[in-house]
């Protein structure tokens, strides 16, 4: 094996099956739930690592927290109080988080449409719980990002709880032992792989506090690949998308990129200026039934 790959992870929205009352023009942290981040070769940790610490340290702020930073507050109030600052800030946030050893990916799941597509069909003890869908789905796609680069997988995930906490650690020993519990039928387009696939690229998972300098790129990566599922312009997505460095440009099969789960019917009209989105129409394989 050659070096490894580490996927950066972090959550965005609510992962609880939302109420009735959650719609296609709900903001986008009630649409959407999403587990993401980036994806970066070991190599190149230490260097990305120190990079962060020192743009912290020239505008003296303790981290890099977007939403601290979209709404200005704390030690980011200068944001709001100063415009040439703020020009200059984000003029070297540019340069900080448009770097090409940064792999954005994610698996982004639509509330509502997994409501109306799961709720009734399946019962407790058998529908999946979204935050299992999409740790499985992202984290198969960064084992198949490895597997090309004949690399393994360690993931490493923020803190948010210890129930939480444990769920994720038990999904990557699940996909270990016993790989992806999808429908084979429905998902057979997507080439699942094999347990002993997972035993033979997924080292290990642990989970870290916003201290990571790149558990804090996670964060400013997983908002907009999120947020662009409001229908809404978002200048940081389509950065991401016109430097190619999504996870669907980085691998050779079509179906390997970041993935958007139950977004059909009302809730698909956000997919139509997607210029990167390669995924098979739909999405049957996000129950595990």
């Amino acid at each position: 094996m050659n070096s490894k790959y580490v996927f950066y992870m972090d959550d965005f929205g609510t992962r609880t099956t939302c109420k009735g009352a959650t719609n296609a023009t709900s903001p986008a942290h009630e649409l959407s739930f999403a587990l993401g981040g980036v994806i970066v070769a070991s190599e190149h940790v230490d260097a990305l690592s120190k990079n962060v610490e020192a743009f912290c340290k020239r505008w003296e702020v303790p981290a890099l927290h977007g939403n601290k930073i979209r709404s200005g507050k704390g030690k980011f109030g200068f944001l709001k109080k100063d415009d040439a600052r703020r020009e200059a800030f984000f003029a070297e946030l540019d340069q900080l988080v448009l770097d090409d050893r940064l792999i954005a990916h994610a698996c982004v799941i639509c509330r509502p449409g997994y409501r109306d597509r799961y709720l009734e069909k399946y019962p407790d003890g058998i529908r999946w719980a979204m935050s299992k869908t999409a740790f499985d789905i992202s984290v198969e796609r960064a084992a198949k990002l490895a597997m090309q680069g004949g690399r393994q997988l360690d993931v490493v995930y923020e803190r948010t709880g210890k129930k939480e906490d444990r769920l994720l650690e038990g999904y990557f020993a699940d996909l270990k032992v016993a790989g992806l519990g999808f429908c084979a039928e429905n998902s057979k387009q997507y080439g699942p792989l094999t347990s002993a696939q997972f035993m033979g690229h997924l080292n290990v998972i642990w989970p870290d506090g916003k201290g990571n300098p790149l558990l804090q790129l996670a964060d400013l990566f997983v908002h907009p690949v999120s947020q662009v599922t409001c229908g809404k312009q978002n200048r940081a997505y389509e950065q991401l998308v016109d430097r190619e460095m999504l996870l669907d440009f980085k691998h050779k099969d079509d179906a390997v990129g970041v993935k958007y789960s139950c977004y059909d019917g009302e809730y698909a009209e956000w997919k139509k200026p997607q210029k990167h989105t390669r995924d098979p129409e739909g999405s049957p394989e996000a129950v595990g039934v």
